[in-house]
Parts: structure tokens; C-alpha cells; sequence
């Protein structure tokens, strides 16, 4: 089959991004790309499989098909996220903020996620997750001070919080405060000694520190340290997706390298990586946004791929309470379709029979009911 790319500007605010598809025939594979000025923000992609019952012709204007569908798709997920964020700029409710930036966050959009995290420590200064995942997309934006800041007022707040905790020791260590960070983390890891990443942080800062007071003719060797604890973190079931083994390799290969440049640079980068991922779930992050705020209905193909979405996640996560209860406002939502479909339905029937005596009675209940109804759906899903 031949190669084509799409490609299409979207301006959004006063920002404008570019976004390519294309299909990459040796992996079976359709792929989507956005940049904003050059740089790469965010990617997805999807499988297809060509089927042999097709002649070329046909496999081609099949895929194309998929291609611009998937281009359209794309295109209109990042539209509709700009949208959500103009309507709720302004609300004083602080949970769709959390959701949009959360989903901002994972997309890469780091500006757009601090203008709604921030806004939440302006609404609900106790709520900690906001400080944590602000302060994160402040060290994915190189602001190493607002996010010392930020994840220092977390602390004050909840000294607990692990994550937190350790998310501060790093971008400590990447401003070059090794002493302020080697504290944190010896504190830290009093409280729990099995913290790996942690441990792995610490051996870090210390290897960092080290090579601050060196004398610059001196050889520098990685200590092991450093080494047996991305040996250790490379074996937890957390990290055994293949990008992760990946960059565990890759990470053990550069730090035999004697260009201490590059050394430095790949253990930062696993640092911050290993901080700021999280186990966000933007399938329904995205799906309540767009029902709340999306400006337009879902139709019954998309809340139908949304429960798809959350139904293939049913292995991984059936022993969690919030996944049956997210399964739960799903379904919700969809009876609420079903419940203007029907209150449209009955209505017709009186239409064309105003004595229909069954119709009239049901169209009357359901009117009755309506606000009682989704006075509960939004209640639900506050």
C-alpha cells in the first residue's frame, strides 16, 4: 500500500499546533502526531490490520478511511478540551478542574493543566493531589522554583504524602540543592526504608553532590548505589511494560559512559520520569468533561466507545471500587439518553393521537419525572 500523511493547523486560544497523520505500514500501525512550533507535544495511535479479502485498491481507500476518521478524532478530542477549559476558566467548583487538568497533564498541555491546578489551590488550598501534580507540571516545564514552592506548601499541609515527598527531593537535587534534598530523603526513607525510587534518588543526589566537590581531574565512577537500585526498580511489577525495561537499559548502558555530561543528563531524565508518572484515568476524565461541558450531546456511538474503553480496563481493575462505580455513571448516563429518546418517543404518539390514552399517561410520567431525574444524573456525577 502507498504512504500518505494528513496534516491540518488548529489555533486554540492564542496558541496554534499542527497535527500529522499517517500510517506506518511495518508496524500496522495509523499515527497521530501533534507540535506546537516545531515541538512535539503528544502522540496516540491505532492498530489496523489488512484484510486479505480486499485487492490493494480496496485496502488502500480502507485505510484512508481509518486515517482521516482517526486525523478528525484527534483533532476534535484537543478542540473540545480547549472548549471545556474556556467554560469551566471560572467555576468555583474545584473537581473539573482537577479532571481537565489531570487530562491536560497527561497530553502534555502543561500550560493549560497549571492555569486549572492552580486554580484549585485558590478554591480548596487543603486539597493536596492539586499541589502535587502542579508542582509536577511545573518540573515538566523547567520552573524548578515554583515548583519547590508548590510542593513545599503540599507538605506543609500533608508531610505524608509519599509521592509528594519524593517529587520535592528531586527537582531539590536538580536545582542543586543536595544538601536540602539528601535531608528530605534520609527522612523520607526512616519512615518507609522499601521506598525504591526514593533510595534510587538518594543514591543520586549523593553521586551528584559527590561530583559538585570533585576535583575536576579527578575519574568519576557512578556509584553502585545508583546502579542496584534502577536494577531494583526495573524488576517491580509497576515498570514491566517494555518503555520501561527500555529505559531502565538504556539508563544502565549510559551510566558506564565517562562523559559524565551524558550521565547526568540520563539519570535526570529518569528521575523526572519516574516522578511524574501517574495512573491517570483520562477515559472517563475526558468522557464526564465532554457530557458536563462539551457543548454539544454525546451521541449513542460515543457513550457506547466510552463504556467500551472503560469495559477493557475491567481485568486490571474489577477488584477497585471506583471502577465499578465509574462503569456505574456510565450507565447512568446512557439511561438517561434512553429516557429523553423515550420522553421524545411518547410525545410523538400523542402527536399523531391526541386520544391515545396509554401514550398520554406515559408521556406524562416521564415529563413528571424528568427534572427529578437528571437532578440525580448530576448529582451523580459531581
Amino acid at each position: 500500500m502507498n504512504s500518505f500523511g494528513l496534516h491540518n493547523k488548529m489555533k486554540l486560544d492564542d496558541r496554534e499546533f499542527h497535527v500529522h497523520t499517517g500510517s506506518v505500514h511495518e508496524k500496522n500501525i495509523i499515527l497521530s502526531e501533534i507540535f506546537e512550533k516545531g515541538k512535539f507535544i503528544n502522540s496516540r495511535q491505532i492498530d489496523y490490520f489488512p484484510r486479505r479479502e480486499r485487492n490493494g485498491e480496496e485496502s488502500q481507500k480502507h485505510l484512508q478511511h481509518l486515517a482521516n476518521k482517526f486525523h478528525k478524532d484527534m483533532m476534535e478530542e484537543v478542540e473540545t478540551l480547549f472548549l471545556v477549559h474556556e467554560k469551566v476558566k471560572y467555576l468555583n467548583q474545584y473537581l473539573p478542574h482537577f479532571r481537565l487538568g489531570s487530562v491536560f497533564f497527561v497530553k502534555k498541555f502543561y500550560r493549560e493543566a497549571i492555569e486549572n491546578f492552580s486554580r484549585i489551590v485558590e478554591l480548596k488550598k487543603d486539597f493536596v493531589p492539586a499541589y502535587h501534580r502542579l508542582g509536577l507540571c511545573y518540573i515538566k516545564s523547567g520552573d524548578y522554583e515554583k515548583a519547590i514552592q508548590t510542593l513545599a506548601s503540599g507538605l506543609q499541609i500533608e508531610p505524608d504524602f509519599a509521592d509528594l515527598g519524593n517529587a520535592f527531593s528531586v527537582v531539590l537535587s536538580l536545582s542543586k540543592q543536595y544538601d536540602k534534598a539528601t535531608d528530605y530523603l534520609h527522612q523520607a526513607l526512616k519512615k518507609n526504608p522499601e521506598f525504591d525510587e526514593a533510595n534510587f534518588n538518594l543514591g543520586v543526589v549523593l553521586f551528584r553532590s559527590m561530583i559538585n566537590d570533585a576535583d575536576k581531574s579527578e575519574k568519576i565512577i557512578v556509584p553502585s548505589r545508583v546502579t542496584r537500585f534502577i536494577k531494583s526498580l526495573k524488576i517491580l511489577e509497576r515498570y514491566s511494560n517494555p518503555s520501561w525495561q527500555q529505559t531502565f537499559d538504556d539508563t544502565l548502558e549510559i551510566v558506564k559512559d565517562t562523559n559524565i555530561d551524558n550521565v547526568i543528563e540520563a539519570l535526570e531524565s529518569l528521575q523526572i520520569k519516574l516522578i511524574t508518572q501517574m495512573k491517570i484515568n483520562t477515559v472517563l476524565d475526558t468522557f464526564f468533561l465532554k457530557f458536563m461541558y462539551g457543548g454539544k450531546e454525546l451521541t449513542r456511538d460515543e457513550l457506547e466507545y466510552y463504556e467500551r474503553r472503560v469495559k477493557e480496563q475491567e481485568s486490571a481493575r474489577e477488584g477497585f471500587a471506583d471502577y465499578w462505580n465509574d462503569l456505574g455513571r456510565i450507565h447512568m448516563i446512557q439511561c438517561r439518553n434512553l429516557f429523553l429518546c423515550a420522553l421524545s418517543e411518547f410525545d410523538k404518539s400523542v402527536e399523531l393521537n391526541a386520544s391515545y390514552k396509554e401514550a398520554i399517561k406515559n408521556y406524562d410520567l416521564v415529563k413528571n419525572n424528568k427534572k427529578g431525574f437528571l437532578i440525580l444524573l448530576r448529582a451523580i456525577l459531581k
